[in-house]
């Protein structure tokens, strides 16, 4: 049988009032962190996590850009992600909304009881007078099961 063990939600921003933080270009930027409470878990712990992150972009040359979300598991982003995904961004576009979904599997369990997911983005620009900006809105969500 599965178990629910616990569920966060980092909310930057609910996209009501635009944030307007820009990224710079090629550093990963910390945009959601969590702590998920892992007590007396079952032999076998994942976790499920999604996020949503809108951003505009401006100056893009004729070439792609992107924006890469990396998911550590710690709350730097020392060491090597758990999930990564690139978003590209076409010249055409003024905004772009960066969302994702992935799942983290046969998890150790945590000597101090808490787990803990962080939400790393990066623009690539593909020229460099490109820029990106977070507006929101801004989320990143995770569960964490195990089996009894």
């Amino acid at each position: 049988m599965v178990r629910t063990l616990d569920a966060r939600t980092s909310l930057g921003s609910n996209g009501v009032t635009p944030l307007n933080v820009p990224l710079t270009a090629n550093t990963p930027t910390l945009v959601g962190i969590l702590g998920l409470n892992i007590a007396s878990p079952g032999p076998l712990i994942r976790t499920q996590f999604n996020g949503t992150y809108r951003l505009s972009v401006g100056n893009l040359s004729s070439q792609p850009s992107s924006i890469r979300i990396e998911i550590f598991r710690t709350s730097t982003n020392t060491g090597t992600p758990i999930y990564v995904v690139s978003v590209p961004i076409f010249p055409s576009e003024g905004s772009i909304l960066a969302s994702f979904e992935g799942s983290d599997y046969n998890v150790p369990s945590p000597p101090s009881g808490q787990l803990i997911y962080s939400c790393y983005i990066t623009f690539v620009p593909a020229s460099p007078t490109e820029q990106a900006t977070r507006i929101g809105p801004e989320c990143f969500n995770a569960v964490a099961y195990s089996d009894d």
